[in-house]
């Protein structure tokens, strides 16, 4: 892990403009992409079903958003 740290508000500062280029429905489609992404990844290098399992939980769940926020 990295020794540089993010804070919410520059976080939102980043994703603002990312956001109103792509669309909510969008950046939440990539994250749910990455989520996935890490989930092969632990389970395929790492061998932890446990870890791959949370990260493969949170993409679906930020899947499931994404009809809610589609305009």
């Amino acid at each position: 892990m990295s020794d540089h740290t993010v804070t919410v508000q520059e976080l939102a500062d980043q994703l603002e403009p990312l956001i109103d280029r792509a669309s909510l429905a969008t950046v939440l489609e990539a994250l749910s992409q990455v989520c996935w992404e890490k989930a092969d990844h632990l389970q395929s290098n790492w061998q932890d079903p446990v870890a791959a399992k949370t990260w493969h939980k949170a993409g679906n769940a930020i899947d499931r958003l994404i009809p809610k926020v589609s305009v």
